[in-house]
């Protein structure tokens, strides 16, 4: 699930059929995506000072098939 808040009059509808557009290819290529892991975890506040390590070489695939798909629209 993806909460996503918007601020008044900051954004174009542009922007938010380009954010959409990119949610539902995410969505569609959720196969892709891996995980992360924690290196060190400390016992308090462990989401905001925690480091955090992949699993897998899952970001270059999903770099992979972005660039099949889009090209080099960045």
């Amino acid at each position: 699930m993806v909460r996503l808040a918007l601020p008044k009059r900051v954004f174009t509808l542009l922007h938010i059929k380009y954010t959409a557009d990119r949610q539902a290819w995410l969505h569609k290529n959720q196969r892709l995506i891996g995980g992360l892991e924690f290196a060190e975890e400390p016992s308090v506040l462990r989401f905001f000072f925690g480091c955090l390590r992949l699993i897998g070489d899952w970001p270059e695939l999903l770099v992979k098939q972005f660039r099949k798909d889009f090209g080099d629209s960045l």
